[in-house]
């Protein structure tokens, strides 16, 4: 399986304060049980950009940022959020280093005013 990260923009042109990437992902192995799901997922996300990840059904994505959480089974490899070593954090650990995941759902987008939405959509 592979999942291809695609676009990369980054939205502050001096860069922040801190030196070290928002997310930097090496070598992330990853399972559900006894079914080894993920082998070594590389990522490098830098303060200030915007990455997408992309790639068929069954790829990986979703299961990509659910290991970034903790929320799957065994993790092996480095997840770094701002410098900070969170592989074996738990999942609200995590979250309090600024990590979450938000699912996209059109209920969300029909209760939105349509002002909001164009803001959303962005």
């Amino acid at each position: 399986m592979s999942t291809t990260v695609e676009a990369r923009r980054s939205f502050d042109a001096n860069g922040a304060g801190n030196s070290a990437p928002a997310l930097e992902i090496a070598g992330l192995q990853a399972w559900y049980g006894e079914s080894h799901i993920l082998h070594g997922v590389d990522l490098k996300v830098n303060r200030g950009e915007v990455v997408t990840l992309l790639g068929r059904n069954g790829a990986g994505r979703t299961t990509t940022l659910r290991a970034i959480m903790g929320l799957t089974g065994r993790r092996t490899g480095s997840i770094r959020v701002g410098g900070r070593e969170t592989i074996d954090l738990p999942t609200h650990k995590i979250a309090h280093h600024g990590v979450a995941i938000v699912r996209r759902s059109a209920a969300y987008f029909r209760a939105c005013p349509a002002r909001k939405t164009s803001c959303c959509r962005r």
